[in-house]
């Protein structure tokens, strides 16, 4: 079991923007096999994929980091990192790491980085050779999947009258309340809020989640044009449990018109923190088929 510090032994820091960024490198430029580098989505960071590097290292460069704030990367005083700056740190690590060719892997938040970065790529204010795009939400969504289920329950009319009781456990999860029963809920809402805007590290997630949203609405456009502008190739995995990102998956398929563009269903949901070998697997299998069928006769495993 490869533990945290374990991790942090393996890596090391590279100064950029006046801060230490953690970053894990299996090679370095002498090598020449094919490089992976991976952005990492949120709230995971490199540690997550501790089973799913040493398979795509067997046959990759693998080039990982945790965005400033996150991981082993300390966040900056003070912090409010948007998702420019966490591209402007990619893009800078990645020339410091003299990389020159490369695959890029997004998860979740980092999807959203790597869109940015191909922006500039279709602009020409970047000079690397991305060989393609894989974007795919490697995180588990067991709370969302809790409220999804208890919407469900609210909406079916054979339990109408367990309605309210749903309702309010529903607002229980969201909140995770800490009151008694007795305190009406809007107190426990008020409550709860306040307890978790005076901790630490609840401030820095509000941070990251506002500048995110707020981001995210703001260049919606000019990320969705970059997928459709670009002519690189470029897989997109999709989870039918994955309900926030179900949208902008629909919006790629009703707008692709082009054969660059794959949209694969994760049709068993694999995950990092659960399927990790199998997660790996997929993502091989449309990226590189020969590894593929040499690792799925390895694991006895096939996706």
């Amino acid at each position: 079991m490869v533990t945290g510090q374990d991790w942090k032994s393996y890596g090391k820091y590279v100064k950029i923007q006046n801060q230490n960024v953690f970053v894990l490198d299996t090679e370095d430029e002498r090598f020449t096999k094919e490089t992976i580098v991976i952005i990492t989505g949120y709230p995971s960071n490199s540690y997550d994929y501790h089973k799913t590097l040493p398979i795509l290292a067997e046959y990759y460069r693998v080039v990982i980091h945790d965005h400033l704030g996150f991981g082993f990367s300390k966040a900056p005083i003070p912090y409010c990192l948007s998702l420019i700056d966490q591209a402007n740190v990619c893009l800078e690590l990645w020339t410091k790491l003299k990389l020159k060719h490369f695959i890029i892997l997004a998860d979740g938040y980092g999807a959203k980085v790597a869109k940015e970065i191909l922006y500039r790529k279709n602009a020409n204010l970047i000079l690397f050779n991305i060989k393609k795009l894989i974007i795919s939400n490697s995180v588990s969504n067991q709370f969302y999947a809790d409220l999804n289920t208890i919407a469900a329950f609210i909406n079916n009319k054979e339990s109408v009258k367990y309605k309210e009781v749903l309702l309010n456990y529903k607002n229980e999860i969201l909140l995770k309340s800490i009151e008694g029963d007795k305190v009406p809920i809007h107190h426990k809402k008020s409550k709860v809020a306040t307890l978790k805007l005076a901790e630490l590290e609840n401030q820095k997630e509000i941070l990251v989640l506002s500048s995110y949203n707020d981001e995210d609405y703001l260049y919606w456009h000019r990320w969705m044009n970059a997928i459709q502008e670009t002519s690189l190739p470029i897989f997109i995995f999709w989870r039918k449990d994955d309900i926030a990102n179900i949208k902008n998956t629909l919006l790629h398929i009703a707008s692709n018109r082009y054969d660059n563009i794959k949209v694969i269903e994760n049709k068993k949901c694999f995950v990092l923190d659960k399927e990790p070998i199998s997660w790996a697997l997929m993502i091989l299998k449309e990226i590189d088929k020969a590894i593929y069928d040499i690792l799925k006769i390895k694991f006895n495993t096939i996706v």
